[in-house]
């Protein structure tokens, strides 16, 4: 039992992208928004949160090709971005017939699940690629089930989407830049994003509800 031990720092890096679900709190705040200062806020824990996330699962899937070995057999784990694709496909149809309305409950059950799973899954050499994976579902189908309940209007949906584009596109541009040697204090780098976030949320959120 435990985590081995090579394993350690690319298991903070996919704990750190998951970690960057505090993005789920920004779009709360950019639907519900009652002031500029909480868009503001909205937006940046969204943004941070997003760098995190993208930037978190590259510098992990990154780690773990130092591990690889000319003479490995080859991996097939992209094919899991089919069955990923038609969860979010159904959950998408689902949600918008109005029909099921348990269904965000569940797909956040689910979306919670996959990410544990991708945790659990950093322990061993044999199914940390698939933990990667799976922790990539979780955080994609988390985003997903939080649109679906918050049901933003057109403009509110954009600005949304185009704040994780960017933050996507920076956390991206950053992971990818970083050479190996340097990969556990991009790790540390990008913790300290989501915690940041995370407060710019939970302020937001005080300010939100009458706190200020």
């Amino acid at each position: 039992l435990g985590v081995t031990h090579a394993l350690h720092s690319p298991l903070m890096a996919v704990t750190n992208a998951i970690s960057g679900t505090t993005a789920l709190g920004g779009l709360h705040l950019l639907a519900h928004s009652t002031s500029p200062a909480v868009t503001m806020l909205g937006a940046l824990a969204t943004t941070l949160s997003t760098v995190n996330i993208v930037g978190g699962f590259i510098v992990t899937t990154k780690m773990l090709d130092m591990f690889k070995r000319p003479d490995d057999p080859p991996e097939y784990y992209s094919y899991y971005a089919y069955p990923g694709a038609l969860t979010l496909g159904l959950y998408g149809v689902g949600s918008m017939s109005g029909k099921f309305p348990e269904i965000d409950a569940a797909a956040s059950t689910l979306s919670g699940l996959l990410c544990i799973g991708g945790i659990g899954g950093l322990a061993s050499q044999q199914t940390a690629r698939l933990g990667a994976v799976s922790g990539q579902a979780g955080v994609a189908l988390g985003i997903a089930s939080t649109f679906g309940h918050l049901h933003p209007n057109f403009s509110t949906a954009a600005s949304m989407v185009g704040l994780m584009g960017l933050g996507g596109l920076a956390g991206q541009s950053i992971a990818q830049r970083v050479d190996p040697t340097s990969l556990p204090q991009t790790v540390a780098a990008f913790h300290s994003l989501v915690g940041l976030a995370a407060s710019a949320a939970a302020v937001g959120d005080y300010i939100n509800n009458g706190g200020c």
